[in-house]
């Protein structure tokens, strides 16, 4: 009951106000500020944080919906990021700042310059940094910003940077769980969206979604997208664990690879065109494979814990450490 009303909640929120026209006007900071004010007004921005501290006290398996609503409607803001910061920093039992708040995928220092490669930072008024077995809080008016990789990331660089750890909080872990969630929400999407095309278009005197090959085309799709929502589902409920979460990440970012062509292959020319919103949950999954580690990242840790396990059978591995 819980899970449908959020679902419902957050459904109900994106559609109003997550358009894709809204979606395209998203740049920076200063055009995402009415978005942003809607969705801290929904009280999502501390679902995750304890009751004691004020929040909701919900889990990552209970917000589940949130991340996919996000997904489905393509928003580009780090609303699951602040989310996951905001329960983080209160946890750690410092005071949570307002504002958008965006975890850094890496980061590396050299002499006093710490450089991080940040997924949204240009819409961040804080980032939450990777720094040895934790992450440090730092303000992004102090960091100088370049977008790359075609919106990808952001590089942002500190001088002298200093502000409140969190130890223990894995940013990239974090990342990876919140981008296969919100890839699964995109190609949910793209499937009802192909889906309603299939039946809408005609050709020879009939929808495009009767002919044979078409309907094999919707049918992989479909079992790539169950498939993708459930992994990112076994991620959620093990949210600290690397081997779920890297299973979804692998799992969603070979299947969104494969939904996208499907996608437009059936929508045919007319799926190349900027206009259609197709192309909007198109860049979404582009952006969310490389984003957070690529899925050869994630199997390459993937087969490593697996070799390193001890268990028996692959059977066994995954029933210990992947279904929690």
């Amino acid at each position: 009951m819980t899970d449908t009303l959020i679902a419902d909640t957050a459904d109900r929120l994106m559609a109003e106000i997550v358009t894709p026209a809204a979606v395209r006007g998203l740049k920076d900071r200063v055009s995402a500020a009415p978005v942003w004010a809607s969705l801290a007004e929904s009280g999502f921005l501390d679902a995750l944080v304890a009751e004691a501290q004020g929040g909701a006290g919900l889990s990552c398996a209970e917000t589940l919906p949130v991340l996919l609503a996000t997904g489905r409607h393509a928003l580009p803001l780090p609303l699951a990021a602040t989310m996951a910061a905001r329960a983080a920093i209160a946890s750690a039992g410092e005071a949570i700042p307002e504002g958008i708040i965006a975890i850094a995928a890496s980061a590396r220092s050299d002499d006093d310059v710490l450089l991080a490669q940040v997924p949204a930072g240009e819409f961040a008024d804080m980032v939450l940094v990777p720094d040895g077995d934790g992450a440090i809080l730092l303000s992004a008016d102090a960091a100088s910003l370049e977008t790359t990789g075609e919106g990808t990331f952001c590089r942002m660089r500190w001088r002298g940077a200093n502000g409140p750890r969190l130890p223990g909080f894995d940013a990239l872990l974090t990342g990876a769980r919140i981008e296969a969630a919100e890839m699964a929400g995109a190609m949910e999407a793209m499937f009802a969206t192909t889906l309603r095309y299939a039946n809408d278009r005609s050709q020879f005197g009939k929808p495009i979604g009767k002919f044979q090959a078409v309907q094999q085309q919707l049918a992989v799709m479909t079992e790539l997208v169950h498939g993708a929502r459930a992994a990112a589902n076994l991620a959620a409920c093990a949210p600290t664990g690397m081997e779920a979460v890297a299973a979804a990440k692998v799992t969603v970012g070979e299947a969104a690879a494969e939904v996208a062509a499907i996608a437009h292959a059936v929508h045919g020319a007319i799926g190349m065109t900027e206009e259609l919103d197709l192309h909007l949950l198109s860049d979404r999954l582009r952006r969310g494979r490389l984003r957070y580690g690529s899925e050869r990242y994630w199997a390459e840790r993937l087969g490593t814990a697996v070799l390193g396990s001890g268990q028996a059978t692959m059977l066994d591995f995954v029933r210990t450490r992947i279904f929690l």
